[in-house]
């Protein structure tokens, strides 16, 4: 028999707790729909504490904005009921397309602007004069439930949303400093590297989850910055540890001696917890061992590249441990090196404007459409129709198919049907008193909360639970009418039709386009940076690139085995070859003569060969499908920097170089005088 999840157990008794707080302050306050204070306590409930109240300020915010709407829409075009649903759906499309270009929790308030102005809206149209005491009303009942799940999972046993991160982060610098030593190891795998591109989406939903940290009331709270410091150097390491890893693929074991001695001693200095002191002279030692060298083949150039990804790896990991000591313990100084960098923004993650725009007009299509219907038919109940539809167009949007999602939130909600029909007409019948109601309702309440926390469970619990909520409408008194409750319910699944037909035609999109998606974007991403007259700041690029290749490991893992490990590689592939654009335009403006020349005329064939690929013509991959003539302007363009001398352009003969490994991996060896022997 499984065991019991306490924490699951605590969640949903909070839930409840706050659930049945809040039906019974709008009981007591005469609210006119006090089941919706009850509903919204249990949307607004998560397990973190701290995610509750930021949700609770995001959906305050969101309510109000939509209740505005609302007013200024119904009264002012109530005469015209096409030209107000087509306003209101425009709105609905609008608010969510917005909010589909933050991935963060923040998207919320914009979402919830969106269906709230719905759900105010459209069944104020057959009585414009009281909309405004209708938006009050909603607003009264829907703070009430935010402030009573707020207050409840605030006060009983919070689980902070700070030891949570605090426990994802020490989790993710334990994989990579194993990553490192399988590197320095060569105990490197092709199935440990498929593991451990799953760090890239845990870099993602660390910082989705550092969202929710002012609104904490752990000790986290106060060290945001050193969270987000810590951020940064997680971005950087995977694009590092990456390139490390190919260069010792392509040196296939280190013989140099020196080199070796280095390796072993970063090895040792992992294994004994990464201390700052001995990390910061490690990596000086490395620097120097960098300008000392002499490059004079193809080897040396990999080893020195080797040298200077492994001391820019050392630096990342000194800080990072030091950083995760601060989060343990608060209160021990910080080292003025890394807390003069604890400052940085929070950088900007993945979005696909196009999508969000077509998700948008999708929305308003099928919130349109439900209410030709409705009006057309002279429904009286239709508009919980066009309600309901704006609600599952606004839920599902960021999955890449929302039908699936849409579909079986409507089955748990037709599930939850009968279990209200023996509430509404057998058991509510038979009792008296609001301790009565509480009794008879905990076991179903309790039961399905339970499994809300389980994430492949919470959106089925959900729609049940929203579904017996909003079937049983409990108000101050009670009322038991078959006819009303099936009516008021159909109409729920006429929005539901509405919703997967019109998201069916317009939205759904495969796994597969998807991933084509994604790449494409990378690729247009890579094409604007070989272009660009700057180098970015290289944290910046890789918190894009590496949000995305978060995102491709879900999709590629449900897709075909073989297709979703050859385009993974490929999309770490490209996240290196743009940490290699970003060191290569770093070093432009220091160049003159034949070498600049040479390093500006590779950086536009590599700008028109990504725009090809993201236009459709060809394919990233192996070697074939990249133009030999690139392979040429590469070992011109070394050729060129590495005659400036060693030091001042490790870094950019570091970029070529790597730039060489992803693009042409099976390439015969750099030669550095003429061009004829690596291209027969």
């Amino acid at each position: 028999m499984p065991r019991l999840d306490k924490g699951a157990m605590l969640f949903s008794v909070n839930s409840f707790v706050a659930a049945m707080l809040a039906l019974y302050i709008g009981f007591a306050l005469g609210l006119q729909r006090p089941y919706w204070a009850m509903t919204t306590a249990y949307i607004v409930s998560q397990p973190l504490s701290g995610a509750v109240r930021s949700k609770a300020v995001y959906r305050v915010m969101g309510t109000l904005l939509g209740g505005a709407a609302a007013v200024a829409m119904v009264p002012n075009l109530v005469n015209s009921p096409y030209l107000l649903s087509a306003a209101m759906a425009l709105w609905v499309g609008g608010c969510l397309a917005i909010s589909l270009l933050d991935r963060t929790p923040r998207s919320y308030m914009m979402m919830l602007a969106g269906y709230t102005a719905a759900i105010i809206g459209f069944p104020s149209v057959t009585q414009p004069g009281s909309v405004f005491d209708v938006t009050v009303s909603r607003e009264i009942e829907i703070g009430l439930g935010i402030l009573c799940a707020t207050l409840v999972h605030s006060l009983v046993f919070p689980r902070p949303v700070g030891e949570a991160v605090r426990r994802r982060l020490e989790a993710w610098l334990t994989d990579a400093d194993r990553w490192a030593l399988d590197i320095l190891r060569a105990r490197d795998s092709a199935v440990a590297s498929a593991d451990r591109r799953h760090l890239a989406a845990a870099a993602s939903e660390i910082q989705i989850l550092a969202v929710h940290l002012p609104f904490d009331t752990s000790r986290l709270r106060e060290t945001t910055s050193v969270v987000s410091a810590l951020h940064e150097r997680m971005l950087r390491l995977i694009p590092l540890l990456s390139g490390l890893s190919d260069r010792m693929t392509a040196l296939a074991g280190v013989s140099d001696v020196e080199v070796r001695a280095i390796l072993d001693a970063v090895a040792n200095w992992i294994e004994a917890g990464c201390p700052r002191t001995e990390g910061v002279v490690l990596a000086e030692r490395i620097e120097a061992t960098v300008v000392a060298r002499e490059t004079t083949d193809w080897s040396d150039m990999l080893l020195e590249s080797l040298l200077v990804r492994l001391s820019e790896m050392v630096t990342s990991l000194t800080d990072s441990h030091a950083l995760m000591r601060h989060l343990d313990d608060p209160d021990a100084p910080l080292e003025a090196e890394v807390a003069a960098a604890t400052g940085a923004g929070r950088r900007k993650m993945h979005a696909d404007l196009p999508l969000a725009l077509l998700s948008g007009a999708a929305a308003s299509i099928a919130i349109m459409f439900s209410c030709v219907l409705w009006i057309g038919a002279g429904w009286g109940d239709g508009a919980t129709a066009a309600v309901m539809c704006s609600v599952f167009c606004c839920f599902f949007a960021s999955m890449d198919d929302p039908v699936p999602a849409i579909v079986n939130f409507g089955i748990y909600s037709l599930i939850s049907l009968p279990i209200a029909a023996i509430y509404e007409f057998a058991i509510l019948p038979a009792i008296d008193g609001f301790p009565m109601l509480v009794m008879v309702m905990a076991p179903t309440l309790l039961v399905i909360g339970y499994f809300i926390p389980n994430p492949r469970r919470t959106g089925s619990m959900l729609a049940v639970t929203i579904g017996f909520s909003n079937a049983l409408t409990l108000q101050e008194t009670f009322t038991a009418d078959f006819a009303n409750f099936m009516n008021a319910n159909l109409s729920q699944f006429v929005g539901l039709f509405c919703a997967i037909f019109v998201t069916a035609a317009m939205r759904s999109m495969g796994a597969e386009a998807s991933v084509r998606r994604l790449l494409g974007q990378t690729w247009k991403g890579l094409a604007r940076l070989a272009r660009a007259q700057t180098a970015p700041e290289p944290t910046e690029f890789a918190a894009q690139l590496i949000d995305r290749l978060g995102l491709l490991t879900p999709k590629l893992a449900a897709g075909e085995h073989g297709l979703g490990e050859a385009t993974a590689v490929e999309a770490l592939r490209d996240l290196r070859v743009g940490m290699n654009l970003v060191a290569i335009q770093a070093l432009r403006p220091t160049l003159n003569g034949a070498p600049r020349a040479a390093v500006e005329a590779l950086l536009v064939q590599i700008g028109d060969h990504f725009d090809g690929l993201s236009a459709g013509r060809g394919r990233s991959g192996p070697t074939g499908a990249v133009p030999p003539q690139m392979l040429e302007r590469i070992d011109a363009a070394l050729r060129g920097v590495s005659s400036l001398g060693p030091g001042q352009t490790a870094r950019g003969v570091t970029g070529l170089v790597g730039l060489r490994r992803n693009l042409f991996p099976n390439a015969p060896p750099y030669a550095p005088v003429g061009s004829s022997e690596v291209l027969s």
